[in-house]
């Protein structure tokens, strides 16, 4: 089965490349969104989770002007500690919340020994 109506980021730290979220996108249109697959793969992963419904601006976006800009965005994290309500969140404060993100999920894998560590 495949799933046309959003798309799947990786929220990843450029040193190395490292996956830290998963983010599934998707225009809002007032539906709930069904989480399934994306809550499995960031358990596999574990990583966490998130689904973001933005809602376009009637204003063009000012980086790209063929393109509405972004008005806001309804985020609900879907692993782990699923919540049940959906938070609204302005397009600077999703930026923000994603900078926050990527700073404790960096923090969680830089504290880690490598693998290897013991052998070199």
């Amino acid at each position: 089965m495949a799933d046309l109506d959003s798309v799947l980021f990786v929220e990843y730290g450029y040193d190395g490349k490292l996956p830290l979220a998963l983010v599934e996108v998707a225009q809002d249109i007032g539906q709930e969104k069904p989480t399934g697959v994306i809550r499995e793969l960031a358990k596999m992963a574990n990583l966490p989770a998130f689904v973001a419904l933005y809602t376009p601006a009637t204003r063009a976006n000012p980086a790209s002007r063929a393109w509405h800009d972004i008005d806001r965005f309804r985020i609900k994290r879907v692993w782990p500690t699923p919540e049940p309500d959906w938070r609204t969140l302005s397009p600077g404060e999703w930026a923000n919340a994603l900078l926050q993100i990527r700073d404790w999920q960096l923090r969680r894998f830089v504290s880690r020994p490598a693998s290897n560590d013991a052998s070199y």
